[in-house]
Order: structure tokens, then C-alpha cells, then sequence
């Protein structure tokens, strides 16, 4: 009898290696997670029933008469298609309770990011649902459970790996990020690259130093800073972009637009004051109100900061990936608006108030509607902000538009209605701001407003192409 049931459990074990070796590629993408390490008096199935990260208990034989296999079991999840769940699991994190007869392993927490996550000993793990039993008497329940998983046996790579294979949070955190020779070679190919370019080219400044100071200390300093700072790469290079904008002059490029632009807004959204048609930014400028002063001025400041807040809540608590989509999406729309602003150069509506449509290229940024703001607080915020400004004649398309709609685009993600509804009235409230602070027209709303929607889609377009897919999963490996 014993020996059909270690025969049974042989054949049944060789299977499963060989259906291991057909999806090598698609687990390796999955990732592992070590088990059990078994000593000379311990042997224990184990059953698997999801991905979502539970209880871990251990269990042993009661006989003394059962050889040990003496091996680590490993367990792969099973086999999906390669699309991504936008969904995660929300079972609650947990610990194992206490028992003095038997071994408490230290519990492993799930990864927030879903990825592997290597320890330095080369052991991976991977979150599952697993529920050890005992192979003596159910040993056929193990069989009907997990015939859609598959089982690897690995041997220790020595015996002390087999005598604690499950590792703790705390060893986890102790994980340290090696440093090759070719990660060397990249940081200082690419800080050449990077003074070179603000030295000789864009103009040095402490800005730049800053920035690279951030992401080397971040990418040095631990496994979860690198992550972080191959992360919000992206965002720097939207940065950077912005930054090259003034190095050629969207007015040298194109013919710069000023009157045109102002009378088509005057006939499709003017508004008759005192029988003379205007456009909204001129009523707004003799009916403006302190309190929409305050409240158009903080709406404004928010244009970036709650967008990119948003992708990096996606990024602690939700999806990889969808932190992916939501800043490549981002910086898609940058790009069209910068290219959209060398084709049709364009004058906000404050500088027909300030210089009529003549045709000043030496002419400062201003804060136009703003400036209320700043003497209602006694902080001279927008006028320090746009005495900066790297490009009068860009306003069409506003991308102070663009960027609340992306999260209104991705608010889904969340899975959260007051979010997605609170991301709605933020866009509406920043593209009132825009019209009334007299920076935009409602055409340069619309357009930054088209602007992202086209570029989501494009995106979404893009990232089905299977190269595409295939560097954006790497890439979502590697933050």
C-alpha cells in the first residue's frame, strides 16, 4: 500500500516538472514563492487556492516511519492568459497563530507591487493562498485542488536553506540591491550625457544638480529607493522636455497667432455686456469675485500635484502597471502639446490686454487674473511662477486642462466613485480657472482637453502591440 502511494506520488511529481519546463518562460514572469524546507522527520503537502496573500501554516506527520523528501516545495500559481488584472486581491494580511507542538515559520507579507520579490540567498517568492495538509490522509484532496497548478520540487542549495526556508518581513526588508560593473557603466554614460547636455547646451543651473543628486541618492540607497527612482523617471523626463522648450522659440518655428484665435473665441463663446460682445475673459476681468479669486488660484496650483499624486497612490497601492499607464499617458500629452505649440503658436488673452495684436517677442510671462490671488494672500506666488515662464506664446492647447482630465481618464483605477467623481470636478474646476484668471480660452481648454483624450488613446493603441507590451511588463518589473 505504502509503496502505490509513493510510486503514485513519484509519477505525479515527474508530471508535474515536465509541464514545468513547457511554461518555464510564462513563470519566470509569475514568480515563486519558497515554502517549506523539510528536515529529516518532516514531509507536508500543500494546497494552493488563489493569489491573494493569506495564512501560511505549517503541518507535519505524525508518523515517524515516513521518509523525508528533504526538499523545498514550491508552488507556481496557475496558468492565465498574459493580460494583466487591473484588480487586487483585497484579502486581509495575516499572521499564524502560535501552537507549542509545532514549528511557526516568521510570516511573509505580500509584496505591494504583486512582482517577486529575490531575496539574497536566490530564493523567490511570490504572494499565494496556500494551506498545508497532510499527505498521509489527504492526500487525494491535494490532487483534485491543484490540478489546474503545478508543483516544482527543488532541492536546497544547502542545508541550512532547508532548515528555514520561509523568510520573515524583517529579513525581507534586509534585502540588499547588488550593484554590477554594467550598472556603473550606465550611471556614468549617463551623467556625461546629462552635464553635457545642461553645460554646453540647455544652460546649467542649481535645478539640474538638484535632480541628479535625488535620483542617484535613490537609486543607491536601497532595492525599493532604485525602484522608486526608475519610477518617477518619467516624470523628470517631462521635465526635461519642458525645459529644452526655450532652447528654440515656438514664434522663430510658426507664425504666432493672436488675432485670429481671439475672434473666432468671441464669436463661438463671446457674451454681450452692456451691449458689446466680449470675450469671457474680458467680462471675467471687470466681475471678478475675491473669494473665486482664492478658489481659482488654488485650483490652478493643483494642476500638477494632485494629478502626479494619483499615479503614485497607483503605484504604493494598486498596479504596477497602471502607474505605467497613467504617467506614459501623461507624458504623451506633453509631447503632443509641445509639438501642437510649434504648429500653431498662439497668444494667451492677457496679452491682448497688456499689448494689443501687435506682435512683442521680448514679452515677460505675467499672471494676468492671478495677481488678485497674490494680493489677497500677500504671497507673490503666481508672479514669481510665471516670470519664469519658459513660453509666453503657448497656449493652445492649455495643458493646465489636460492633466485633470488624464485622472478623470484613469480615475477608474481607483475603484473608488468619490474619487472619480471628486476628479471630475476638479477638471471643471481647473478649466474655469484657466478662462477666468484670463490665461486660456475656452478654445485652449477644449484643445488641452482633446489633447489628453488622444493621447490616451493613442497610448492604449501602443501598448497593445505585443513589442510594446513586452518592454512595458519589464519595465513594470524593474519599479
Amino acid at each position: 500500500m505504502y509503496a502505490n502511494d509513493l510510486s503514485a506520488r513519484k509519477q505525479y511529481l515527474n508530471r508535474q516538472r515536465t509541464y514545468l519546463k513547457a511554461h518555464y518562460i510564462l513563470g519566470k514572469q509569475l514568480g515563486l514563492q519558497s515554502i517549506l524546507g523539510k528536515n529529516s522527520n518532516d514531509d507536508s503537502s500543500i494546497n494552493m487556492d488563489s493569489l491573494s496573500n493569506e495564512h501560511l501554516l505549517p503541518s507535519h506527520h505524525d508518523n515517524d516511519s515516513t521518509p523525508s523528501m528533504n526538499i523545498l516545495s514550491t508552488f507556481f500559481s496557475t496558468f492565465t492568459s498574459p493580460s494583466r488584472s487591473r484588480t487586487r486581491s483585497k484579502s486581509s494580511y495575516g499572521k499564524p497563530p502560535h501552537n507549542s507542538n509545532t514549528k511557526v515559520f516568521k510570516y511573509y507579507k505580500k509584496q505591494r507591487n504583486g512582482d517577486a520579490k529575490y531575496h539574497e540567498t536566490n530564493t523567490i517568492y511570490h504572494q499565494l493562498n496556500i494551506h498545508p495538509t497532510n499527505d498521509e490522509n489527504n492526500n487525494q484532496t491535494k490532487r483534485e485542488v491543484n490540478q489546474n497548478s503545478v508543483t516544482i520540487d527543488l532541492f536546497p542549495s544547502s542545508p541550512s536553506q532547508s532548515k528555514e526556508s520561509l523568510v520573515g518581513d524583517d529579513d525581507l526588508n534586509k534585502t540588499k540591491y547588488i550593484l554590477t560593473a554594467e550598472h556603473f557603466i550606465w550611471i556614468f554614460i549617463l551623467t556625461i550625457f546629462y552635464f553635457t547636455w545642461f553645460m554646453f547646451i540647455a544652460g546649467i543651473s542649481i535645478i539640474p544638480i538638484i535632480i541628479y543628486l535625488v535620483l542617484m541618492t535613490l537609486y543607491l540607497l536601497s532595492d525599493r529607493t532604485r525602484r522608486f527612482a526608475l519610477a518617477i523617471i518619467i516624470y523628470f523626463t517631462y521635465l526635461f522636455l519642458y525645459d529644452a522648450l526655450h532652447l528654440i522659440p515656438n514664434y522663430t518655428v510658426s507664425q504666432v497667432h493672436i488675432r485670429d484665435v481671439y475672434s473666432i473665441e468671441k464669436k463661438l463663446f463671446g457674451v454681450f455686456h452692456n451691449g458689446h460682445l466680449m470675450t469671457l475673459n474680458e467680462y471675467f476681468k471687470l466681475h471678478h469675485v475675491p473669494l473665486l479669486d482664492i478658489f481659482s488660484g488654488l485650483c490652478y496650483l493643483s494642476w500638477i500635484p494632485i494629478p502626479i499624486a494619483y499615479s503614485l497612490y497607483l503605484y504604493r497601492y494598486r498596479n504596477k502597471r497602471d502607474y505605467i499607464d497613467f504617467a506614459l499617458t501623461f507624458l504623451l500629452t506633453n509631447i503632443l502639446g509641445f509639438v501642437i505649440y510649434y504648429i500653431v503658436p498662439a497668444a494667451p488673452p492677457w496679452y491682448i490686454e497688456l499689448y494689443g495684436f501687435d506682435m512683442n517677442m521680448k514679452v515677460p510671462g505675467s499672471p494676468a487674473g492671478f495677481i488678485q490671488f497674490d494680493k489677497l494672500t500677500g504671497i507673490k506666488v503666481f508672479s514669481s511662477m510665471y516670470s519664469k515662464n519658459a513660453n509666453v506664446f503657448a497656449a493652445i492647447p492649455s495643458l493646465h486642462a489636460a492633466y485633470p482630465l488624464i485622472t478623470v481618464l484613469y480615475g477608474s483605477l481607483s475603484k473608488r466613485l468619490w474619487v472619480h467623481i471628486g476628479f471630475v470636478l476638479f477638471t471643471l474646476s481647473v478649466w474655469f480657472s484657466a478662462v477666468y484668471s484670463r490665461h486660456h480660452y475656452v478654445l485652449d481648454v477644449l484643445a488641452g482637453g482633446s489633447c489628453a483624450i488622444v493621447a490616451y488613446i493613442l497610448y492604449r493603441l501602443v501598448s497593445r502591440i505585443p513589442t510594446i507590451n513586452r518592454l512595458l511588463v519589464a519595465y513594470s518589473k524593474l519599479i
